[in-house]
């Protein structure tokens, strides 16, 4: 997969957030940290450990861009 499914999966994701809240789709850093804190939110009702997401996302974007920001 290229990494440009992965941006266009993560675009949506941001823009379906915005809808939910009624706003205009943002892409921004502030945005990416509301998605973020409702992920967290997401994890503490389903009984996910957000901390061990996060430490597997760092470990994919490695594999995927081999390292590359």
């Amino acid at each position: 997969m290229n990494n440009n499914v992965h941006i266009e999966a993560a675009r949506a994701a941001l823009a379906r957030a915005a809808w939910v809240y009624g706003q205009a789709p943002a892409y921004g850093q502030e945005a990416v940290s509301d998605l973020l804190a409702d992920l967290r939110h997401f994890c503490a009702v389903t009984g996910l450990d957000f901390a061990a997401c996060h430490v597997a996302s760092d470990r994919y974007f490695i594999e995927e861009t081999g390292g590359a920001s």
